[in-house]
């Protein structure tokens, strides 16, 4: 893509031509109409820009889009989340704006962007009191907000900022803008939403304030947010730009509404450049598959409305197609994406060379980008937060060109399919069943879950496009596979629970695979679904879908509460859904034994038991590797991947199918290097 657009692109030249079109905020000139908003990586571990952070925007800004904010950035030492869980210094992996020495390693990260095309634009979040939202935080800093008012299911009251505090944050915002300034980027966004610092001071349910900073009117709540800006403006000058993130609705009761937004709006118009439209605040403001797509659209269209500034919308945009939709439809200037650009850096680049088919999709189940491990990871795309190693752009032809088979369909065969053809290497695929997809499949049968199923779509597509032979419905057997005379054979055969569960108890008992597989379940009035303490998808889908077809489902499970590793994003929705279909909980249980019609179950901390009379019992239960004894000939490498090694999530699959296919290069005894 071009360092500039110019002109207008045409549905002759490609199919997203609002998309495609240049635009400019305040005179700022964006070669496309795409912004890839704010995620707080957490790949700092001095407070300071790193190569990570540096190779994490490059990577984008070489994707094409054309205006990147960065992830938060912290305004004051206040802001800091202490040390966590024992690890010392900046523990939330934040860079710290306010360091003056931190300037010349953002000239760098600034400087990568511009030299791609892409313009930048600098966020600063103060936390308040949701840097106490974790327990176990300890360090020097204290958790600050307007008032002392305990942030949802926290436990420790944060310090009510003083009158010369908050003059002095306000002088801390313009201090770290002029940082920022210094080190080269286009502007600075203000974090007001997302129920942070700002936020606080903005939202009624936080602010108890009875000053100029308090709750008594908009004006007083809105005066914090107003003085930052204005000290931007006065240590910054112009032109630069200076832009707001809000929360239209904070989806707490109590909290921001709509009319509240539209109300800060009509201040803010005439003070700054933009307004980046989101909604929720923090547990709820990332959401997940069972969140319909463009879920801040409809407040986005109703700020433009009320306001002649650009406006930015972002929450679950994650197709061009939905992208150049909202555009035309005049709801929004500009489209947000964040997770999107997370699965695929080339969304961009894809998009406008008419590839839209193969931009790998972000299927939204916020189980891997939301951990902060080691960055923000993503279970579709291994390449994200190690772009300095595997580079989505910069994506090598092999050294060696040599024969690949690969046993089993599921997503990590075909990513390991997928990444050696695109390498250059030879690919046969055997699939036993008659479909690709493994166990995704399974879980896009899930209630609420059928995005799932984008991720095969893209695959399939991926691998047929690339040229491999894929062979559905074919058992591959040792003689099968010597007959390709492979190099390298990887087996993803997978894992499936046991096939016998407690023969002869009486009551049908089923396995949670086998209430997601079959397509009826017959009549049933009770269920009880017992969890082996896993707490995950699987034991909670099937609960899902026997409730919807109007069963009395009971869920017992040994650990303190129900479904305790489902992501947090998704909790708060997957919970609801449950307990609005009048499903009960029952945790610190435990299994004994199940005799005709009757269960019996024991309390795990007393060992009193309990008798339930029921119609199904569904168990969640290991599932076990899927490994062939048979061997696959004499190739020079075997290699397992996946659930066939131990059953794990998707991610595993993925991670270890691109570990496997970028190291053929090193393994010993393949062929050698290809002539030039």
């Amino acid at each position: 893509m071009s360092r500039h657009t110019s002109g207008r692109v045409t549905r002759e030249t490609n199919p997203f031509p609002a998309l495609f079109s240049p635009f400019s905020v305040a005179g700022l000139e964006l070669r496309n109409r795409i912004v890839m908003t704010a995620m707080g990586t957490r790949l700092s571990r001095d407070g300071l820009v790193g190569e990570a952070d540096v190779a994490w925007l490059e990577e984008r800004a070489r994707g094409g889009v054309g205006l990147i904010v960065t992830g938060g950035q912290l305004p004051s030492a206040s802001a800091g989340f202490g040390t966590v869980m024992g690890v010392p210094g900046n523990a939330s992996g934040l860079v710290e704006a306010y360091r003056d020495t931190g300037i010349t390693r953002q000239r760098t990260r600034v400087d990568a962007v511009h030299r791609h095309g892409a313009r930048i634009i600098g966020q600063l979040v103060h936390p308040g009191r949701e840097a106490l939202s974790r327990p176990g935080t300890l360090g020097e800093a204290v958790a600050v907000a307007p008032s002392g008012v305990t942030t949802a299911g926290g436990s420790d009251l944060p310090h009510a900022l003083s009158t010369s505090e908050i003059r002095q944050l306000v002088g801390s915002f313009g201090h770290s803008a002029a940082n920022l300034q210094a080190a080269g980027v286009d502007g600075i966004e203000v974090h007001a939403a997302h129920g942070y610092l700002i936020a606080q001071f903005l939202s009624p349910l936080a602010n108890r304030r009875r000053d100029e900073y308090g709750a008594g009117s908009i004006d007083d709540r809105a005066r914090f947010l107003l003085e930052v800006i204005s000290e931007i403006r006065r240590r910054c000058g112009a032109p630069f730009v200076v832009g707001v993130r809000l929360s239209a609705e904070e989806e707490v009761p109590g909290g921001i509404t709509l009319d509240e937004t539209l109300a800060i709006t009509e201040r803010l118009t005439g003070q700054v450049d933009y307004l980046s439209v989101t909604v929720g605040v923090r547990g709820n403001y990332v959401k997940d598959h069972t969140s319909p797509p463009g879920v801040a659209v409809r407040h986005a269209a109703a700020v433009k409305a009320a306001t002649t500034l650009p406006v930015i919308v972002a929450g679950r945009i994650t197709t061009p197609a939905l992208a150049e939709a909202i555009l035309e439809s005049g709801a929004a200037d500009l489209v947000g994406m964040g997770r999107a650009l997370i699965a695929d850096p080339r969304f961009a680049v894809k998009a406008a060379s008419g590839s839209a088919s193969s931009i790998r999709p972000c299927i939204g189940f916020v189980q891997d980008c939301r951990q902060f491990l080691g960055g923000v990871l993503c279970g579709v795309n291994a390449s994200a937060s190690r772009e300095r190693t595997w580079s989505e752009l910069d994506e090598p032809r092999a050294r060696r060109t040599v024969r690949v088979v690969i046993v089993g369909g599921g997503p990590g065969g075909l990513e390991a399919a997928r990444l050696a053809a695109e390498r250059g290497h030879r690919v046969v695929l055997y699939e036993r069943a008659g479909a690709l997809g493994g166990q995704v499949l399974l879980a896009a049968r899930s209630p609420h879950r059928g995005e799932m199923g984008e991720l095969i779509r893209y695959l399939e597509h991926e691998v047929r496009r690339l040229g491999v032979d894929v062979r559905t419905g074919v058992d591959a057997t040792a003689a099968h596979v010597t007959a390709e005379e492979p190099d390298v054979v990887v087996v993803a055969t997978g894992a499936r629970p046991p096939a016998a569960m407690l023969p002869g108890s009486g009551v049908p008992v089923l396995g949670t695979w086998d209430v997601l597989e079959r397509d009826s379940l017959g009549v049933l009035r009770r269920a009880l679904v017992v969890d082996d303490g896993t707490g995950f998808w699987p034991m909670c889908s099937a609960a899902e879908r026997l409730a919807e077809l109007g069963a009395a489902v009971e869920i017992v499970a040994p650990a303190q509460g129900i479904g305790m590793n489902i992501p947090a994003e998704s909790a708060a929705h997957l919970h609801r859904r449950l307990r609005s279909h009048g499903v009960t909980y029952t945790p610190f249980t435990r299994l004994r034994a199940v005799t005709g019609a009757i269960v019996t179950v024991a309390d795990t901390i007393t060992g009193d038991e309990r008798s339930i009379e029921t119609d199904l019992v569904v168990l969640q239960v290991p599932s076990q590797p899927v490994l062939d004894a048979a061997g696959y000939g004499d190739p020079v490498a075997v290699e397992h991947i996946g659930d066939c090694v131990a059953p794990r999530r998707l991610s595993n699959a993925v991670f270890e199918a691109n570990r496997v296919i970028r190291g053929l290069d090193d393994v010993p005894g393949l062929p050698r290097p290809v002539p030039a």
